[in-house]
């Protein structure tokens, strides 16, 4: 038995038990092999398949609305751009070729459109939007503050982002087109990685608020914050599934899956990955 295969078994058995409405597919990066590729594996950990491959690195996957395409970040060209390609790593497009680094892309929940941040214009970054063929670019930020991470709620209306102040990491949303930002979370600890409710009605981030990297949830307007995990080992990159209190968690190089009703961790991979995104096919 070759090691992905060790891999997948040993994977499938830590989630034993494991909801069946948990079944989807997870989109992620790993240096497994040297440097950061795109992989995707079932959510139960098994059919790990590498999608991406060259020497460079690719990061930072986005499944598409539908779940046709994958959107992820690379530097193989000599700058970071936006790339796409088909759920089965075929078809990669070049989106952007814009001086400046672009990175960090995200879709709308439209579809049709996908966010990214950019530094063709400044050096701090802001938000654009684009095509999803890459056409139709439209930068949508313009201020000084340096921005991360933009996902867009489900109605269209707001933006929400890490914003990077002097090395200090903080959650804000800006109402669009053109709104001020409207700081979520304090800026005496470090809050960022977030990530939208299915519902639309809650996000989660990461913040070491308490000491330690723990993964929070509050409600879209900054308030009622709760802790979801207590485990003091730092933990990055929380991403929601479809099954209700049940989230993915990466950490130390592997990525869970998170009961948080129970506190019960099912270990799906752990060979240097991290920036889990789930998506239903």
């Amino acid at each position: 038995m070759n090691t992905r295969m060790i891999l997948a078994a040993a994977a499938a058995a830590a989630c034993m038990g494991c909801a069946r409405e948990r079944a989807g597919m997870i989109a992620f990066q790993s240096n497994r092999d040297g440097n950061f590729e795109i992989y995707t594996m079932e959510g139960t950990g098994s059919a790990q398949t590498r999608l991406t491959d060259n020497p460079s690195n690719d990061i930072a996957p986005a499944w598409s609305t539908d779940g046709t395409r994958i959107a992820f970040a690379s530097d193989r060209d000599g700058t970071w751009d936006i790339y796409t390609m088909r759920a089965d790593g075929s078809e990669v497009r070049q989106l952007t070729k814009a001086a400046g680094a672009n990175t960090a892309p995200s879709w709308t929940p439209s579809g049709d459109r996908i966010l990214f941040i950019s530094t063709r214009d400044a050096v701090n970054g802001d938000v654009y939007a684009m095509n999803a063929d890459g056409s139709g670019v439209a930068r949508l930020t313009a201020d000084s503050l340096v921005k991360d991470t933009p996902l867009m709620t489900r109605d269209g209306k707001t933006l929400i982002v890490t914003v990077n102040t002097k090395g200090r990491f903080s959650l804000g949303a800006i109402a669009l087109p053109a709104g001020k930002l409207r700081a979520l979370t304090p800026g005496d600890h470090d809050s960022f990685a977030p990530a939208l409710d299915p519902s639309g009605e809650a996000i989660m981030f990461v913040s070491d608020r308490d000491g330690t990297l723990q993964i929070y949830s509050m409600d879209a307007e900054g308030a009622h914050v709760r802790r979801l995990t207590t485990d003091g080992v730092d933990e990055r990159s929380p991403a929601y599934t479809a099954t209700p209190g049940v989230i993915l968690v990466g950490k130390k190089g592997g990525i869970s899956l998170l009961a948080l009703d129970t506190g019960k961790e099912s270990v799906l991979s752990f060979r240097g990955d991290y920036a889990p995104a789930w998506h239903t096919r």
